[in-house]
C-alpha cells in the first residue's frame, strides 16, 4: 500500500473542520490499513502556514504550524488549502501566496477545501481550471479571479486540481481521495466509521430541497416545503398544493416562487429527485418502483428528469455507491 504526505495549508481565522474533517478521513484509512495488518499507515498529515507556530482557528482554539509554507524541503504527495472567512487576507499577502504557489509546484496533488479555493486561484494554478467552492463564495471566486471556471452548485470537482464546496464537503473530497488512492471499500468504511453520508459524488448539489423547507421566512410555505419533502409520491399538483395551504393558484404560485426562487413544479420535480437519489443509494429497488415511489407517473418522466437534472442516468448514479454485506458494516463500526 503506497505511503502518501499531506500537507493542510492553513491561516489565521481557518475554518477549523475544513482541516480536521479531512484529516480525520486520512486517519481512519490509517486504522483500517493497521486492522488490515499492513506495516505502515498509508497517510501522514501535517499542518503548514506562513510560519511554523500556533494559528487561530475560526471558532478559537489554536492548531499547531508543523512546517513554513515557503520550506524548500516541503514536497507533499497531497496539498489542501483550507478556507476560512479571513481567506482574503490570506490571498492578500503577496509572500504567503508566493510561497505557496511554489509549494503547489513541489506537490503531488494540490486543491482547496471551501473558500480556500480562493487563496488557491491567488496562486494562478486554477487558471483554465473548473472548481468548486462554498457556494457564498462562489461569486467572488468568479469575478476576482475570472480565468476560473466556477461551478457554484457541486460538492468536488477534479479538473487537475481538487476543490470542495465548503466545510463538510471537505471530507466528501477526502473521501474520494481515498477512494482514488486504496479503493472503494477502504473508502466506505472510513465514511462507516465517521457516520457520514456515504461519498456523495462531486455532481450532487450543494444546497439540497430539504435546507430550502429550513429556510423559508413565511410559515405557510416552510410547513409546505416540509410537507413535499416528507410525501414526494402524494399528489402535488399545483391545485392540490394551493388547496393544501387555502390560497388560490395564482396566489399561491406567486407567494412560493418569491419564497424559494423555483416555480411550485420546479421545486417538486427536484425535491422528488432527492427522494430518489436516497432509495438509489440506499436501497436494491427497481427503477421503476423508485420513480413511482417518488410520485414520477411513469418510469420514462423519471429517467427523463434524473438525467437532466443529475446529469447522469440513475444507473450510473447507483453504481457510485456500492453496498457491502451488512456483516462487515457491523464489523466495522466498532472501530475506535
Amino acid at each position: 500500500m503506497r505511503f502518501r504526505s499531506v500537507a493542510f495549508v492553513v491561516f489565521d481565522g481557518v475554518q477549523g473542520l475544513d482541516v480536521f474533517g479531512p484529516a480525520d478521513v486520512f486517519y481512519f484509512a490509517n486504522y483500517l490499513a493497521s486492522v488490515a495488518g499492513e506495516a505502515e499507515p498509508p497517510y501522514a498529515v501535517e499542518i503548514v502556514a506562513r510560519e511554523v507556530g500556533p494559528v487561530r482557528t475560526a471558532a478559537g482554539p489554536a492548531i499547531h504550524a508543523e512546517r513554513a509554507v515557503g520550506d524548500p524541503a516541503l514536497r507533499p504527495d497531497v496539498l489542501l488549502v483550507a478556507g476560512g472567512l479571513t481567506v482574503g487576507e490570506a490571498a492578500a499577502d503577496a509572500e504567503f501566496v508566493r510561497d505557496l504557489a511554489a509549494l503547489v509546484e513541489r506537490s503531488g496533488e494540490a486543491g482547496s477545501i471551501c473558500s480556500g479555493a480562493l487563496l488557491l486561484a491567488a496562486t494562478g494554478f486554477l487558471n483554465g481550471r473548473r472548481a468548486a467552492t462554498h457556494w457564498a463564495s462562489a461569486n467572488d471566486l468568479a469575478r476576482l479571479h475570472p480565468e476560473v471556471i466556477v461551478e457554484p452548485d457541486r460538492i468536488f470537482v477534479h479538473d487537475g486540481a481538487w476543490t470542495s464546496a465548503g466545510v463538510t464537503a471537505g471530507i466528501d473530497l477526502a473521501l474520494q481521495l481515498v477512494r482514488n488512492h486504496h479503493g472503494s471499500e477502504m473508502a466506505m468504511e472510513a465514511a462507516r466509521n465517521l457516520v457520514v453520508y456515504l461519498q456523495r459524488s462531486g455532481g450532487q448539489q450543494q444546497v439540497s430541497t430539504h435546507l430550502a423547507a429550513q429556510q423559508s421566512a413565511n410559515p405557510t410555505i416552510a410547513d409546505l416545503l416540509a410537507y413535499i419533502a416528507d410525501h414526494p409520491d402524494a399528489d402535488l399538483s399545483i391545485e392540490a398544493l394551493a388547496a393544501h395551504v387555502s390560497m388560490s393558484e395564482r396566489s399561491f404560485q406567486r407567494l412560493f416562487t418569491a419564497e424559494t426562487g423555483l416555480s411550485p413544479g420546479r421545486y417538486v420535480e427536484r425535491c422528488r429527485i432527492d427522494a430518489a437519489r436516497a432509495l438509489l443509494e440506499q436501497t436494491e429497488d427497481g427503477l421503476a418502483a423508485i420513480g413511482a415511489r417518488c410520485g414520477f407517473a411513469s418510469a420514462e418522466t423519471f429517467l427523463r428528469s434524473f438525467k437532466r437534472i443529475v446529469g447522469v442516468n440513475p444507473t450510473a448514479y447507483r453504481r457510485r455507491f456500492p453496498r457491502l454485506p451488512l456483516v462487515e458494516i457491523d464489523a466495522v463500526v466498532t472501530g475506535p
